[in-house]
């Protein structure tokens, strides 16, 4: 790969990585601005609604003039990624996501055009663009929590801006081919399939993070090494996939992995990251079949490539907004559902202990007093802040299998919670074999 090659492909994985990469940056956020939980959502789903609703257009542009597209591209995400970084409000924040945004549709539809030029056909375009684009999105959440948790959320966009700048050097001396073809009718079948795929895909990429880092407390660094299976699997399958095997019955075949990843997310039988490593290795290995084959399918021999490259980009990323609609009421409903099961189970697990009587009583209202703490920071409960009072004895076992008993049973919530957006998931992206139906792959 050219290095003119591998810079464009950092712009598109750069660019799509946004559409992920505040995940879990969003409790630092809600911290720092006075706004309701289900506000500071709107960080991340601006940017998707935004950069679905400009991706078409985006692309009608760069097809007539991709190089000036592209440089335009990469000033617009740089100016609004420092604007994000140093938002003074709320407000401005969503503001300049959905600048971001903007540039992030001109910057990914005119690099597809770019590297036909450099990359060495549109053949090899495609599956570099496309590749990109997998792998920015798949990783952007552990991205963006190591950087949150080293140097604030502010960093997450601050450092954007020297690496999309360094992008402008692809733009030299390259002037694109522009198209003056009628472009001709998006294929709905696989821009279809390919959002509601993407509406699942929500699950793996933002759910698994959520429950690995705010739900069983790991480091965003940890979770970070945890997800990293999915992206891997993605592309040793991509690699991998037997030549036999048609782009349709590929697609078909991706799409029945990812729903399994996904119903076998919600079946876990206890917390643990171990648990997660099978289902992400069937979502990833779907991952690589679906994304790239339906692509594929809605590009491969039309005329123009980048509007119809502007289509799938809508598509997916209508597909992240519609899945994280769907799936956040359910989780924030199963939460607070399973929040006062919580309560019961671990009320049952004091009383039972073999702690001094008297001692209940005091263990019972910190631990009530932790949850309505948490309740009100948008956090899970924190079972050792319950017992910070309490004078340590390492000789004391009741006191630690009390401890351990609780724990236990929030984990037990917490993990039941999110199985009903897992199953939502599953079956939202078993809906996509319906237009896949009508698929069919188009004559060179």
């Amino acid at each position: 790969m050219s290095r003119r090659t591998a810079l464009l492909a950092l712009g598109v994985g750069l660019a799509l990585a946004d559409s992920s990469i505040v995940t879990l940056a969003l409790p630092k956020i809600l911290g720092e601005f006075d706004v309701a939980i289900t506000s500071v959502a709107w960080v991340l789903t601006s940017f998707n609604l935004a950069l679905a609703v400009a991706a078409v257009p985006a692309a009608y542009v760069s097809r007539r003039r991709p190089r000036e597209a592209f440089v335009a591209g990469v000033l617009v995400f740089a100016s609004a990624s420092l604007a994000c970084g140093l938002a003074p409000s709320f407000d401005v924040l969503v503001g300049a996501r959905c600048v971001q945004a903007v540039g992030a549709a001109l910057l990914v539809t005119s690099a597809l055009d770019l590297l036909s030029q450099v990359g060495g056909g549109d053949v090899r375009a495609l599956r570099v663009w496309v590749a990109a684009g997998v792998l920015g999105a798949a990783v952007g959440p552990a991205a963006g929590g190591i950087l949150t948790q080293l140097l604030g959320w502010e960093s997450i966009f601050l450092a954007q801006v020297p690496l999309a700048l360094v992008l402008l050097f692809a733009a030299r001396g390259v002037t694109g081919r522009p198209v003056s073809a009628p472009a001709g009718r998006p294929s709905l079948a696989a821009n279809a399939a390919l959002l509601l795929v993407a509406g699942g895909l929500v699950a793996a990429l933002f759910l698994v993070i959520l429950l690995l880092v705010e739900g069983w407390g790991m480091s965003p660094a940890a979770a970070g090494i945890v997800v990293t299976v999915m992206p891997l699997t993605a592309i040793a399958v991509g690699r991998l996939r037997p030549r036999s095997l048609g782009v349709v019955q590929g697609v078909a075949c991706g799409v029945i992995l990812v729903a399994g990843g996904l119903a076998a997310l919600a079946l876990m039988p206890r917390a643990g990251w171990g648990w997660t490593i099978p289902p992400e290795i069937l979502v990833g290995a779907g991952l690589g079949l679906t994304v790239a084959g339906l692509t594929e399918l809605a590009l491969h021999g039309r005329a123009d490539q980048v509007v119809h490259g502007g289509w799938t980009l809508a598509a997916r990323h209508g597909g992240v907004v519609l899945g994280l609609l769907l799936l956040a009421p359910v989780l924030t409903s199963a939460l607070d559902e399973n929040r006062d099961e919580a309560i019961r189970a671990g009320a049952a697990v004091v009383l039972d202990s073999e702690i001094p009587p008297l001692d209940k009583l005091g263990v019972a209202q910190d631990v009530l007093a932790e949850v309505d703490r948490a309740d009100e920071a948008g956090e899970l409960p924190d079972v050792e802040r319950a017992f910070a009072d309490r004078p340590d004895d390492d000789d004391d076992d009741e006191w630690r299998s009390l401890a351990a008993g609780l724990q236990d049973q929030l984990d037990r919530a917490v993990t039941s919670a999110f199985s009903g957006p897992f199953l939502l998931a599953a079956a939202l992206t078993l809906c996509a074999l319906v237009p896949v139906l009508f698929l069919r792959r188009r004559p060179t």
